[in-house]
C-alpha cells in the first residue's frame, strides 16, 4: 500500500504527458537524446540539474504543485493546484553537438502546448460527464516567465488545476 495524493497525481500526470512528446523524447534533438525531466520527489535537485545541464545542457524541473481553496472559509477541500515547470538551459552545452538544440523558450512553449487544456486524468472530486476545465490542466493568464539569464538561463511555466484534495491510500 502507498499514500497517493490528488497533488502529487497531478505532477506525475504533467511528467507523463511531457515525456511522450517529440520535443521531450528525443525525437527532434539534434543530438537524438531526450530532455530530462526531474521531480523534486527523486531528491537531490540541485545534483540532478546540474548533472543534466553538464550532459545535454537543459531539462525541466516539474515540482509538485501547491494548493490555493476557492475558499478557505467554507467546509470544501476544492481549490486550484497551482504547477510550475522550470526549464533550466546551458546553451553553452545546450546549443552545441553534445547538446539536444532545443532552445529554452521554445521548450517552454511546447510545454504549454503539451498541458494547456489537457486532461490531467486525476479523479478530484465529482465533476460532470462532459468535457470541462475541470478536468485539465489550465495555463495561467502569464504562463511563460523568465526568471534568470544565469547561467543557466531559467523559465517558469504555470498552471493550474481545479481539484478536491483526497489523499488515500492504494
Amino acid at each position: 500500500m502507498s499514500l497517493q495524493t490528488t497533488l502529487t497525481a497531478l505532477q506525475a500526470s504533467a511528467v507523463s504527458l511531457m515525456q511522450v512528446d517529440s520535443f521531450f523524447n528525443g525525437s527532434i534533438s539534434t543530438n537524438s537524446k531526450s530532455i530530462p525531466i526531474i521531480t523534486e520527489q527523486k531528491g537531490g535537485v540541485q545534483d540532478q540539474i546540474l548533472t543534466c545541464l553538464g550532459s545535454v545542457g537543459i531539462c525541466a524541473l516539474v515540482m509538485t504543485p501547491v494548493f490555493e481553496f476557492h475558499s478557505n472559509l467554507a467546509q470544501d477541500l476544492s481549490g486550484w493546484a497551482l504547477l510550475t515547470v522550470t526549464i533550466f538551459e546551458d546553451a553553452m552545452i545546450n546549443q552545441t553537438t553534445q547538446g539536444t538544440g532545443v532552445f529554452g523558450i521554445a521548450l517552454a512553449e511546447r510545454i504549454v502546448a503539451i498541458l494547456h487544456w489537457a486532461q490531467h486524468g486525476v479523479p478530484t472530486g465529482p465533476v460532470s460527464d462532459e468535457i470541462t476545465a475541470a478536468t485539465r490542466f489550465l495555463g495561467i493568464s502569464r504562463p511563460i516567465e523568465f526568471i534568470s539569464d544565469g547561467p543557466p538561463l531559467q523559465y517558469n511555466v504555470g498552471f493550474q488545476a481545479h481539484v478536491t484534495l483526497n489523499p488515500q491510500f492504494v
